[in-house]
């Protein structure tokens, strides 16, 4: 890419630059190797597959069906056509190795062999582990294991968060206590998602895997009512962990809010999936853009008995839910357009196919009643306007209100926590987001000895990013606990590989393929409508991946510009270019400066050393690893190796502060 003075920004490969390369691993916020586990299906080696999927995530199976997916969004296949699959291949093992194996689920397949998650420890060969691993995690545990400190530690939420924390606490040897104020564990797994989308034995079975690390579980106990901080401590619980979600929905701001019909989203969700059903009427009006308000729509309809305002997942799952109680008909409406909706367009088509009416550009003005009840919603057209940088303004279009009526509105204008049990007394601050105060890398409170993580310290959170909160608050506790904090090593290693490992035949003219869904007369109450691929086409599917751990890398010793990788290249990756015509960071600058005697400066100025140098300069985002640079070069400079990359936790006894001795207050 030049900039405006004609030159190639160009960064130097180096280990971050390989990691990086791995989108897909590198967006997921555990890591978990996404490319491992969907090249292990390509090669039929599904155990495998499903050892690395699990590694990092005690909730594998359920972000196999629920995940927002981030991997998919960075996956270099985009820059093609669509992202591969992960999500879907990620379930496909799921269903063969995971808690849901031997049909404890009416659609699970059979176990080839191995009984739940007890073959982990062995890790998968050639998996690149991080410190979010359970193979990381036993490690360091038999490390500390001869001068461990044993000490009691509360947990409070059992939502993913909280579940991932005292999952890892028990493997560490902690005497862990869960404390759950509603009447089952899961959090939003169980309380928010449908069980359409979420089965919810598959979520019991996780919980109970975690559970039988000897894990203590308290349900129908609130904080700041039945227990508070000060009696944790008083009970002998040296270390807590806060992580109760965020349950209240935030006020719509609009007038009529106070009129009997007016629902707000997570109090129907958390009815809804409890069984306790709602009253809705026959024409449910929905606003948002996100998932929830769409799964509570569906939900409504099946319910056979709107409007909804939510900037997130929120609006879709409550837009779905109200389909799937039963009513009549539901509307959903959004102020922005389609395109601009934050739910994943997969699941917005899933709901108009099922019959939700969508209209989009319309923002909600007033809440109309009658006799204290709801009658309809005054709603205007917007039009969404981008500066430069690609920042929206909606703006109101003058004259265009319009009632649609309804006799049922579903509000879900946002979400936060419930911060009332806190006392001055506990030493905790709170953000000025509504949040507890957080170090973000350690999740220390500013009260010593407490943590907090999950959607009371950050906003609403996607599954995975509570559960990568629980394995740095496990990792922060035991630090604080043992007043030896932990410090990371990181291994990488690049080793060449043959030549049917680079690049699957005909994978790019494969499309992609969407799990199959039950048939629309079919969708009813909680039958799940997502299905598992069969086995060849998950195998398809995965031949889809580019296989971005493989990496093309360079000997200049050995390289004669002779251009053949250049001229071969089938998507135009590369470019051989004088060095004056390049910029980048300081290590390119001392690379350069270490091989020719000379700044890269030198070589902007001109003169005769400009025929000295000339640079190969590849542009990552259209490669797909064919692996033809590396045949053409008569010289063998071009090498085709797959990087890999482990880390390790490793422990200085008694060295420097003791995470946990609070935030910076701000």
């Amino acid at each position: 890419m030049k900039n405006s003075d004609e030159r190639y920004q160009v960064e130097a490969v180096d280990t971050d630059y390989h990691r990086r390369a791995i989108s897909c691993q590198n967006a997921c916020p555990v890591h978990t190797s996404a490319q491992g586990y969907v090249n292990a299906i390509s090669r039929r080696e599904y155990k495998e597959g499903f050892i690395i999927a699990r590694q990092p995530n005690p909730f594998t199976s359920t972000c196999g069906r629920v995940c927002a997916a981030p991997c998919e969004d960075a996956c270099r296949r985009n820059n093609i056509d669509h992202p591969v699959t992960i999500r879907a291949l990620k379930r496909f093992v799921t269903e063969r190795y995971g808690v849901e194996h031997s049909g404890r689920l009416p659609h699970a397949q059979d176990s080839v062999e191995g009984e739940g998650v007890e073959f982990l420890a062995e890790d998968a060969p050639g998996n690149s582990n991080t410190v979010e691993s359970l193979a990381a995690l036993l490690k360091a545990t038999s490390k500390r294991k001869p001068t461990r400190r044993k000490a009691r530690v509360a947990v409070i939420g059992a939502g993913p968060a909280g579940l991932t924390a005292a999952n890892n606490l028990a493997i560490y040897g902690y005497e862990v206590t869960v404390f759950e104020a509603a009447p089952v564990p899961g959090g939003m797994l169980v309380l928010g998602i449908p069980e359409y989308r979420l089965p919810r034995n598959l979520v019991r079975f996780e919980i109970e895997e975690i559970l039988k690390q000897g894990v203590e579980l308290k349900l129908n106990v609130r904080l700041g009512k039945d227990f508070t901080i000060s009696s944790l401590k008083d009970d002998g619980y040296e270390a807590i962990f806060i992580a109760i979600g965020a349950y209240v929905d935030r006020d719509p701001g609009a007038e009529g809010a106070d009129l009997d019909g007016v629902i707000y989203s997570l109090d129907f969700l958390r009815e809804a999936n409890l069984g306790n059903g709602a009253k809705v009427g026959n024409r449910v009006l929905v606003i948002g853009g996100g998932g929830t308000a769409v799964d509570a729509a569906r939900t409504m309809l099946r319910l056979d008995e709107g409007f909804l305002e939510k900037d997130g997942v929120a609006a879709l799952d409550a837009a779905r839910d109200v389909l799937r109680l039963g009513t009549r008909e539901v509307h959903m409406l959004y102020r922005g357009s389609r395109a601009e909706m934050r739910a994943p367009d997969e699941e917005v088509q899933d709901a108009v196919d099922e019959g939700v009416f969508l209209h989009t550009s319309r923002a909600p003005v007033k809440i109309h009643g009658q006799n204290g009840k709801v009658t309809g919603l005054e709603t205007i057209r917007m039009e969404s306007i981008y500066d430069e940088a690609g920042k929206r303004t909606l703006n109101f279009v003058p004259n265009s209100e319009e009632i649609i009526e309804g006799d049922t509105i579903i509000v879900a204008t946002g979400q936060g926590s419930d911060l009332s049990f806190i006392n001055p007394k506990d030493g905790l601050e709170v953000s000025t987001w509504g949040t507890i105060l957080v170090d973000p890398d350690s999740l220390a409170t500013t009260a010593p000895g407490i943590f907090a993580g999950g959607d009371v310290a950050f906003g609403p959170r996607i599954i995975i990013e509570s559960v990568k909160d629980g394995h740095q608050a496990a990792r922060s506790i035991d630090d604080y606990l043992q007043k030896s904090p932990a410090s990371i090593i990181h291994r990488t290693s690049l080793q060449e590989t043959p030549a049917r490992e680079w690049f699957v035949e005909g994978g790019l003219e494969i499309a992609k393929e969407r799990a199959s869904l039950l048939p629309l007369d079919q969708r009813t109450g909680v039958s799940e409508v997502e299905q598992d691929y069969d086995e060849e086409t998950a195998v398809e599917q995965a031949d889809r991946c580019l296989r971005c751990h493989i990496q093309t890398v360079f000997d200049a010793d050995l390289c004669i510009l002779c251009g053949g990788c250049v001229d071969v290249c089938p998507q135009n990756c590369y470019k051989m270019v004088r060095l004056d015509k390049i910029q980048g960071n300081p290590r390119l600058e001392a690379i350069v400066e270490t091989r020719y005697g000379i700044s890269l400066d030198s070589f902007r100025k001109g003169g005769q050393v400009l025929d000295q140098g000339t640079a190969m300069i590849k542009d990552e985002t259209r490669c797909i690893r064919c692996g033809l640079c590396a045949k053409r070069c008569p010289t063998g400079a071009i090498t085709m190796e797959a990087f890999q990359f482990e880390e390790e936790l490793v422990y200085e006894e008694n060295a420097g502060k003791s995470l946990g001795e609070g935030a910076d207050s701000r």
